[in-house]
């Protein structure tokens, strides 16, 4: 009798143990799909706002320096946007709607508003401005709509009692009784001075934007001013329960108002479709290799802010070397083209296989390999790939400039054609080649550029994979100068040759 108890109670264990692991196992499913859901949500709702920024002639924003009468139109406390704003909170109501910015489209009489509200969890960007059919076309006879954007934006968090520095005390809005959301967001001040909103504080929208001189700009920067913390971009963050985090992920975001002059023509998700931009067109292979200039010279400034701030290290491409400046700069040549990565790696369907490499000076910081594609081309759509390539392009520009290095491209280029699976190669740099492939000065002659493209394009001879011929196309861009050996490369291997420059940049068509 007692070996049927024992045996009756160990069923009766084990049964409990199965079904507390079947229900561990539905809420890790049940989380998963949560942290796809909302991540996906939050790349349409960046990619809505990417597209209206980029359609637009200007923004109009708040900001406390004083606006001369002809520059009136890009500020939002211009008697003629009153109704607007007052139609927009209207349509709040009770989880109130703090505008950011507005984007001013040449095809509607009134711009579209995108600002802070109260969501399902926590702060929440909404849009309030004319509806979109389908076709991408405004309805501006029909009534205005408020939709949310991106949900889940996080909050600065308080810090705890240890974390005080001294003579400080918590803040009165992380209190037990402390300030509802509602209030935070109410008192949460957007005015833009100098080019950017306020620093954010505890609680409040972990969400800082950045424009340029000409207001054409929208870049989220560092929501704190604090060089103690961890936080150091806007983001989302989704808790469940016990304030467990369900997901967190940076919220990377620059767009420039083209007034529609460029033209993207993404594929759904999984779908495919060719995906476009000012470095890098057409990006229609699923096996990529992406070989990026990580040298000091992409420190350069194309966009300036507005004032004055921090002392910061830039290169400059006419005199070809560093200087200091405390002037502000909105974009350098590296932001511009890691908000384009970050854009591209965000649309590139579930089962592109991709590599990326940044080139520099051996040993220097810049002179890197994406670790996950270090072996070989990974499937961005497996689990964290996609963001795991994103948070290394943002790696970039981590240090100071003239500890990138210089321009060394031979390695990568070589390891794009030695990876077989490999078919389609996109090269951009801004500047010259400091030596050759064999190590010697760069002469920048025409036989140079001739037998360094010839060179590499005889690597295509015999070229295979899996027994099946596969010759590489290389896809070039040069920044700011014309490069002859990447036009002739391209040329020889099937490939487009693109030469931008800073107007290139800020109104690629």
């Amino acid at each position: 009798m007692s070996e049927l108890v024992i045996a009756a109670g160990t069923g009766a264990l084990l049964i409990m143990a199965s079904g507390a692991a079947l229900q561990s196992t539905g809420t890790l499913i049940k989380q998963s799909e949560e942290k796809t859901t909302l991540r996906q949500n939050s790349i349409n709702g960046l990619r809505l706002m990417r597209s209206e920024v980029e359609r637009s002639m200007h923004l109009v924003l708040n900001k406390t320096e004083s606006t001369s009468e002809d520059k009136n139109h890009i500020n939002l406390s211009d008697s003629r946007y009153s109704s607007l704003l007052s139609e927009c909170s209207a349509l709040a109501g009770s989880s109130v709607f703090k505008p950011i910015f507005g984007v001013k489209m040449v095809e509607l009489s009134k711009p579209v508003l995108y600002g802070v509200s109260l969501g399902s969890g926590g702060y929440s960007i909404e849009r309030c401005g004319a509806p979109l059919d389908p076709d991408g076309k405004y309805k501006e006879t029909e009534d205005l709509f408020l939709s949310r954007v991106i949900d889940h934006v996080g909050a600065i968090p308080c810090r705890q009692e240890s974390e005080l520095n001294e003579g400080e005390s918590l803040s009165t809005v992380c209190e037990d009784n402390g300030s509802t959301l509602a209030q935070i967001l109410t008192e949460t001040n957007f005015t833009f001075t100098g080019g950017k909103t306020p620093s954010r504080s505890e609680r409040q929208p972990a969400l800082r934007i950045e424009t340029d001189t000409n207001y054409k700009l929208v870049k989220f920067i560092d929501p704190t001013q604090s060089t103690e913390d961890s936080i150091n971009q806007s983001f989302i963050n989704k808790l469940g329960v016990g304030e467990k985090k369900i997901t967190f992920q940076p919220l990377y975001f620059t767009a420039f108002a083209r007034a529609d002059k460029r033209i993207n023509n993404f594929g759904d998700e999984g779908k495919g479709g060719s995906i476009s931009g000012a470095f890098f067109q057409t990006i229609t292979s699923n096996k990529v290799r992406f070989a990026v200039d990580g040298s000091g010279s992409m420190s350069a400034c194309v966009m300036w802010g507005e004032g004055y701030g921090s002392w910061r290290l830039y290169f400059n491409p006419n005199q070809g070397w560093y200087y200091w400046n405390n002037r502000i700069c909105a974009l350098t040549r590296m932001e511009a083209l890691i908000s384009e990565m970050t854009m591209i790696l965000n649309k590139l369907p579930i089962d592109t296989k991709i590599g990326i490499t940044s080139f520099s000076s051996e040993g220097r910081e810049n002179n890197k390999e994406w670790s996950e594609s270090k072996d070989g081309l990974v499937r961005i759509g497996d689990k964290d790939k996609r963001n795991s390539a994103i948070a290394f392009v943002n790696t970039l520009d981590d240090s100071r400039a003239n500890e990138w290095g210089g321009t060394y491209p031979w390695e990568a280029i070589q390891k794009a054609f030695d990876d077989t699976e490999t078919d389609t190669l996109y090269i951009m740099s801004d500047g010259q080649p400091n030596k050759n492939r064999n190590g010697d000065d760069w002469s920048n002659s025409f036989d140079q550029d001739q037998s360094t493209a010839d060179y590499y394009a005889n690597e295509n001879n015999n070229r295979n994979h899996d027994g099946e011929d596969r010759a590489l196309i290389v896809n070039s861009t040069s920044l700011g100068l014309e490069s002859r050996w990447l036009e002739m490369l391209s040329e020889k291997t099937q490939g487009y040759y693109n030469q931008i420059n800073k107007e290139t940049i800020q109104e690629s068509s």
